[in-house]
């Protein structure tokens, strides 16, 4: 048995950016994004012989099947049947959450990541972070041909604070933000997150999106200079933070420039009352649409904007420094069943 543990992450500045549909034109773009403590476990065990059924994920709804085919989760079947050519064993794969998934925190690409290193971790092979970033990239947009992305699958694998540039080809740079401890702890309680109560497909999303990308060529490019002024923010001791909370502002009114489903009327209004209570910005996190409200508030003004989005659960939460991991790491843990090869 084998249990991986796979936080969730924060983007501030240069969402959008990130997808090759941009990047491989030569612009230049880079994310900056922080993992928080709030994660997704994945579980995965050999499936003993005893049962009538190969395979049994349980996710949203729970799977049981004979056949990899038959398996409707995409990601663990893709995992399984593109890196398990050779396997004839059963699995049981079990996810569990913190937070709901497509609330744009990046919990499909954590996912991804975990239930890789998971399968990575049963056939004994430990790899480095780079290879599980590149590869939950090819899984999703390759394997999977989603028009998504490519800096969550990065953040999760790596986790911490992060400046992520993208390269033609999809080569990618990951830089540390080092900035002060006291300094980042007070960045961290300024920052209040509140769940809008829905979620969203973010597929769809940026779909959207990417069909306007050779229209949207000035915001793009605003946003991508936005990580160079978001790290100077953070690593100059003479500029106050309260400028990263008016550039979150900045960089959610271009954000919202890309297209019209980034944002719905209903969204804007608890912004505008966040705002009116003294949050200094702000942005809604992913690709739009639902899931998470983030904003920057001084703690003179935190409870008056607690009280304006009271229909929100206001959920508190921690910056995060190592990424994906392996908490429970037993790949040959069988219960004395026998694991005698079988054909699916």
């Amino acid at each position: 048995m084998i249990i991986v543990r796979t936080p969730l992450r924060v983007s501030f500045f240069g969402g959008g950016t990130d997808h090759p549909t941009w990047f491989n034109t030569g612009e230049k773009a880079a994310v900056l994004s922080t993992t928080i403590d709030k994660y997704i476990y994945v579980t995965l065990r050999r499936l003993p012989r005893v049962f009538d059924f190969n395979y049994r994920v349980a996710w949203r709804i729970i799977e049981e099947t004979q056949s990899l085919s038959e398996i409707k989760h995409p990601i663990v079947r893709s995992v399984l049947e593109y890196y398990g050519q050779d396997d004839d064993s059963g699995y049981e794969v079990l996810y569990n959450a913190d937070l709901p998934a497509q609330s744009g925190l990046g919990s499909s690409s954590a996912f991804t990541v975990s239930m890789l290193k998971a399968y990575m971790g049963n056939l004994h092979r430990l790899e480095s972070k780079r290879y599980y970033a590149e590869q939950a990239i090819h899984i999703e947009q390759n394997l999977l041909k989603e028009p998504v992305g490519s800096q969550d699958q990065i953040a999760a694998a790596y986790g911490g604070l992060n400046r992520i540039d993208f390269k033609a080809g999809g080569d990618f740079h990951v830089e540390p933000v080092l900035i002060a401890g006291d300094r980042k702890r007070e960045l961290n309680s300024r920052l209040m997150m509140f769940f809008t109560g829905f979620t969203r497909s973010a597929s769809k999303i940026e779909g959207e999106k990417i069909k306007s990308f050779s229209d949207k060529t000035a915001e793009l490019r605003e946003m991508y200079q936005m990580v160079d002024e978001g790290m100077s923010i953070l690593q100059n001791p003479s500029i106050d933070l309260s400028e990263f909370g008016r550039l979150l502002d900045r960089g959610w009114q271009a954000k919202r420039r890309l297209s019209q489903s980034v944002s719905t009327s209903d969204l804007d209004d608890a912004y505008e009352a966040a705002i009116k209570a003294g949050a200094t910005g702000g942005k809604l996190l992913g690709a739009g649409g639902g899931g998470f409200l983030l904003f920057y508030v001084e703690p003179e003004y935190q409870s008056a904007v607690r009280f304006a989005l009271s229909s929100m659960l206001n959920m508190r939460f921690g910056f995060e420094d190592h990424g994906s991991s392996v908490v429970l790491y037993n790949p040959d843990l069988t219960a004395n069943y026998d694991f005698a090869s079988r054909k699916a």
